[in-house]
C-alpha cells in the first residue's frame, strides 16, 4: 500500500495546516467575514466562453444514486457530488478554508459590504454570468431563492439561517442587500454551502417538489445535466456558456450508477470507469499495486457515528423503550471498543473521533469517549433493571433488549463494523439486529417515509460533518426546533434530542462575531451532545477516492466533494 500511504502522509500534513486558530485553520471564522486572511475579495476570472476545452469524456463510478439534484430538497452526498458541477453559490470554500468568490465577491466588514453590527450583508455579483440557457443571472435569482426556501408550501430540508433574514433588496441586477432580524454569524454559508442559487426564470410558478429542475437543473456551473437514466447513469455535458475562459476542459462527465464497491473495483481495474467515488476502507488494499490507479486520501470534517433515537417513533415526547434511560445509552457507549474497527477494518487510516465537529477552528480539543468497560456497562444495565434471564439477552418487564441498527446498503466497512458492534453488544447482554436499507430509504424526507425523519429506527450508523462554519450543521442536526414532525418534517434532529442548554449554546455561537466566544459556545454544545449520549462518535472519516492516472488536475479539498474543481480536470487517451 505504498502509494496510498504516501498520499495519506502528504494529506495529513494538509490537515495539520488546517488546525489552529482562525485565519489559517481549515475553516474561516464562520462569522460574516471580518478577517482578511480568511477570505478572497477579488471576483472569479471571467471571460467570453471558450469554444472548446481539451475535450474527452470522463466516467465516475457512483454506488449511490442521488435522490434528486435540488440543493434544498436532497440530503445525500451523491447528490452534491453531481449538482456541484451544475449549480453554484454566491461564495465557495477553497482547500485552506477560505471563502472565495463564486457568483459574488466575498463580503466583509473591511470592504464595507458587511455592516459593523453584522445585520446587513451586501453581495456584489460577478459581472457577465448567465445560466446555461443564456438567461442572465441577476440579483432577482438570489431574492427568489430566499423566497422559495421560506415558502411554507415547500418541504425544504431546512430553513436554518434563512429564517433570520428580514428582507432582501435588489437595488440593481448586480447588487443584493440582505438584512437580518438578528446577527447570524454563519451568514456567508447561506446561498452557498452546501446550497446554491435557484433560477427564478425556470422555477417561478412551478411546483417546487415536482419540478423538472429537481432532476435536470438549470445552472451557472461548468457542466449541464443532459440525461438522467435511472439506475444507470447521469450524463453531464460541457456548459458552452460558462463564464471562465477555456473551462471546463472536459466535454462530458458520466456518473455511472454501480451496484456496490466490488463493481467499482472491478471497473477501475478494467478501465470502464476513470474515477471511483468514496472507496470503502475495507477494500482499500485491493488498490495496492493496481496498474494505472492512484487513491487520493483527503482529510474531512466528517465523523462516522452511531445515532440513537430517544423516542418511540417520531413523537419526541414518547420515550424509547430502552434509550429513554440515560444509563442504557451510557452502557451502549461503554460496550464499544473502537480498536478492532480502526486497526483491522480501516487499516489504521483513521483515528477515534471524540466530537461531531471533526476538523477546523471549532473542533474542540481534549475531549474523550467513555472508556471501553464491558463490566461497567453490565453494571449500568443491571441498575437500569435489564436482567439476563438465562439466554444471554437482557429483559425488562417482559421485553428483550433487542435493538435494530440501520445504515445505507452497499458499504462493506459499515457492514463489518455492524458485525463487530453486534458481538460487543452481545457481550453485555444487548441483541443487535442489522437492517440495512438503501440510502434513499434511510434519508428520505417526511413525505417519502424516510426512516430517520419518521423515527423508524433504534440506531443508525452514518457520517456527517460541518462545512466551513458549524452553525448550520449544529442547528440542523441538534437544535430542538429541528426535530422532524408533522406537518412537513423539516430539520434533521432525528435523535429527537431536546436540551435547553444545548439550544442556547448553538444560538450563542451563531449570534456573535467574536471567534473565541463562538469557539467556547460550540465546545459547550458538543459537550451537551456527548453528555446526552445520543451521538456516539466512532472515528474520523477521510475521503478515499480512486483516480485513473489518465486523469489530471484533481486536488484534495477537505471542505468540498471530489468534484469541487472538476472544471480543471483533463483526461488523456
Amino acid at each position: 500500500m505504498k502509494r496510498v500511504t504516501a498520499l495519506l502522509v502528504a494529506l495529513t500534513l494538509v490537515a495539520a495546516a488546517c488546525g489552529g486558530s482562525s485565519g489559517d485553520d481549515g475553516e474561516s471564522s464562520g462569522a460574516p467575514a471580518t478577517d482578511t486572511e480568511t477570505e478572497t475579495d477579488s471576483p472569479t476570472t471571467t471571460a467570453a466562453p471558450a469554444d472548446t476545452g481539451s475535450g474527452g469524456t470522463l466516467t465516475i463510478g457512483l454506488f449511490q444514486e442521488p435522490d434528486n439534484l435540488n440543493p434544498f430538497l436532497a440530503v445525500q452526498t451523491a447528490s452534491r457530488m453531481v449538482r456541484d458541477l451544475v449549480l453554484e453559490g454566491l461564495v465557495d470554500a477553497d482547500p485552506d478554508g477560505n471563502y472565495v468568490p463564486e457568483l459574488a465577491e466575498v463580503p466583509s466588514v473591511d470592504n464595507g459590504t458587511i455592516s459593523e453590527d453584522g445585520l446587513t450583508v451586501t453581495y456584489n455579483l460577478v459581472d457577465g454570468i448567465t445560466w446555461s440557457d443564456e438567461h442572465p443571472f441577476t440579483s432577482r435569482d438570489v431574492q427568489f431563492t430566499w423566497e422559495t426556501v421560506m415558502d411554507p408550501g415547500n418541504a425544504v430540508t431546512t430553513q436554518k439561517g434563512y429564517e433570520d433574514i428580514a428582507s432582501i433588496e435588489t437595488p440593481d441586477d448586480q447588487t443584493v442587500v440582505v438584512t437580518y432580524t438578528k446577527l447570524y454569524s454563519a451568514a456567508l454559508s447561506l446561498f452557498s454551502i452546501p446550497e446554491a442559487i435557484l433560477p427564478a426564470h425556470v422555477l417561478e410558478g412551478e411546483s417546487f417538489g415536482d419540478a423538472e429542475f429537481n432532476r435536470i437543473p438549470e445552472g451557472t456551473g461548468p457542466f449541464m445535466v443532459a440525461e438522467w437514466n435511472s439506475g444507470q447513469s447521469i450524463i453531464l455535458e460541457r456548459n458552452p456558456n460558462y463564464r471562465v475562459a477555456n473551462s471546463p476542459q472536459l466535454d462530458r462527465i458520466i456518473f455511472k450508477i454501480i451496484p456496490d464497491q466490488n463493481a467499482g473495483i472491478a471497473q477501475m481495474r478494467t478501465g470502464d470507469i476513470d474515477v471511483f467515488w468514496n472507496v470503502d476502507s475495507a477494500v482499500i488494499d485491493q488498490f495496492d499495486g493496481m496498474e494505472g490507479v492512484d487513491v487520493q486520501v483527503t482529510p474531512s470534517s466528517n465523523v462516522e457515528y452511531l445515532g440513537l433515537n430517544l423516542s418511540s417513533g417520531s413523537d419526541p415526547n414518547t420515550p424509547h423503550f430502552a434509550f429513554g434511560d440515560p444509563n442504557v445509552r451510557l452502557a451502549l457507549a461503554m460496550a464499544i471498543d473502537r480498536t478492532p474497527i480502526i486497526e483491522e477494518l480501516l487499516f489504521g487510516l483513521s483515528e477515534a473521533a471524540t466530537s461531531p465537529i471533526g476538523l477546523g477552528w471549532a473542533a474542540p480539543e481534549g475531549l474523550s469517549n467513555p472508556a471501553y468497560d464491558p463490566d461497567g456497562a453490565r453494571a449500568l444495565l443491571e441498575e437500569a433493571g435489564w436482567v439476563d434471564s438465562g439466554d444471554g439477552i437482557r429483559e425488562k418487564d417482559g421485553q428483550r433488549l433487542t435493538l435494530e441498527i440501520s445504515t445505507p446498503t452497499g458499504q462493506q466497512v459499515r457492514e463489518l463494523t455492524e458485525q463487530v458492534l453486534q458481538e460487543q453488544f452481545k457481550a453485555v447482554g444487548i441483541e443487535l439486529v442489522i437492517n440495512n436499507v438503501p440510502a434513499a430509504t434511510l434519508f428520505g424526507n417526511w413525505a417519502e417515509n424516510g426512516k430517520l425523519q419518521r423515527g423508524d429506527f433504534d440506531i443508525t450508523m452514518d457520517t456527517w460533518g460541518p462545512d466551513l462554519d458549524p452553525a448550520g450543521f449544529l442547528g440542523i442536526l441538534f437544535d430542538s426546533k429541528s426535530i422532524p414532525q408533522d406537518p412537513g418534517g423539516q430539520g434533521w434532529n432525528f435523535f429527537r434530542l431536546q436540551s435547553d442548554r444545548l439550544d442556547a449554546a448553538i444560538e450563542e455561537g451563531a449570534s456573535t462575531l467574536d471567534i473565541e466566544a463562538r469557539r467556547a459556545a460550540y465546545r459547550t454544545a458538543v459537550e451537551e451532545i456527548l453528555a446526552a449520549g445520543v451521538y456516539i462518535p466512532l472515528y474520523k472519516r477521510s475521503k478515499l477516492d480512486a483516480f485513473s492516472q489518465k486523469v489530471s488536475g484533481q486536488s484534495p479539498n477537505p471542505w468540498g466533494e471530489l468534484t469541487w474543481n472538476a472544471e480543471d480536470w483533463t483526461i488523456s487517451n
